[in-house]
């Protein structure tokens, strides 16, 4: 029995361990809140009850990914634990409870766990729930969004020559390219590559206005326009994509919905660098897999956190 040196009472018992389990404990924040227990069924030789019933476990997460099959005993006593009131996840479900990600993870072999998120994605009927949610919500912000838009049109236009406005070709939805709109923050010739801390290409109002996210307002438009949804993945550069899906395939499935003015990835993420590239993924599929009104919802209240807090986390 391996049990990690923890201070808190909270214990969870792995059944089998996986490539989606090492990814979940390697989570400070997860680390920190609990104690872990690993059972291997193939070799431990006392039974799951009893380490229930002595260490007190009232979770247990169980692996089924690389074993070929459950004994019926195994099976059995994790049946009974349920029915005592254990609660009882998948190692998969568990790291989207937990992280609010999907776990993605890629081999050496270049190969993937695959599980069920190639079938995820928008139905018909949320589709066009989602749209009119979009028109409803960008016109009831139009009004207080115009003069911030122009106030950060005036502010770039007194700091730099040139257009107070900024365009760039991204991929959409179905990877369909569009092009985004935004208020300028940085010099008019520079390289495109990832802002960087101390970015010396910002205007010194560019700062301003991308903390407070006034230079994002404009991109209304593209979702009154039909390219871009309120939530959603964020859109990205056609070059980037073409990296990202080299590095990890799962990538293009971002662009199964309309990318968005904010999303799940960014509310959790606030300050996100080219490093956290596969977290933010983790973090676009699982909105795109738990779709609903009410994590559309929240991811705006998170937004507006986000925004009021000058993008602290």
């Amino acid at each position: 029995m391996k049990i990690s040196k923890l201070s808190t009472p909270k214990r969870l018992l792995f059944v089998n361990v996986s490539d989606i389990t090492y990814k979940l404990i390697k989570e400070a924040h997860f680390v920190e809140n609990n104690k872990f227990i690993f059972f291997n069924t193939e070799t431990e030789k006392r039974s799951i009850s009893e380490y229930i019933l002595k260490l007190k476990i009232k979770t247990v997460i169980i692996e089924t990914s690389n074993i070929n099959h459950i004994s019926e005993k195994v099976t059995n006593e994790i049946i009974e634990s349920r029915i005592k009131g254990v609660k009882v996840y998948d190692a998969q479900e568990f790291y989207e409870i937990v992280n609010k990600r999907i776990p993605l993870v890629k081999f050496e072999s270049n190969e993937y766990f695959a599980d069920n998120v190639f079938s995820i994605g928008l139905k018909r009927n949320s589709e066009i729930f989602k749209r009119i949610f979009d028109i409803l919500v960008s016109l009831i912000i139009l009004p207080f969004a115009l003069p911030l838009v122009i106030i950060g049109c005036i502010l770039v236009f007194f700091s730099s020559p040139g257009n107070m406005f900024f365009t760039q070709k991204r991929v959409g939805k179905n990877s369909t390219p569009f092009r985004i709109f935004k208020i300028r923050t940085m010099k008019i010739n520079h390289h495109g590559d990832f802002t960087k801390k101390n970015d010396d290409r910002l205007l010194k109002v560019g700062k301003f206005l991308r903390i407070t996210k006034i230079d994002e307002l404009p991109q209304l438009y593209n979702v009154l326009n039909g390219d871009m949804s309120l939530i959603g993945p964020r859109p990205e550069r056609p070059k980037f994509v073409e990296e990202s899906v080299k590095e990890n395939a799962y990538f293009d499935l971002r662009h199964l919905v309309k990318p968005g003015v904010t999303g799940w990835a960014q509310v959790h993420l606030p300050k996100a660098t080219p490093k956290d590239n596969l977290k933010k993924l983790e973090y676009d599929l699982y909105y795109i897999k738990h779709y609903s009104f009410g994590l559309d919802i929240h991811t705006l209240l998170k937004t507006v956190k986000v925004v009021l807090t000058m993008n602290s986390h």
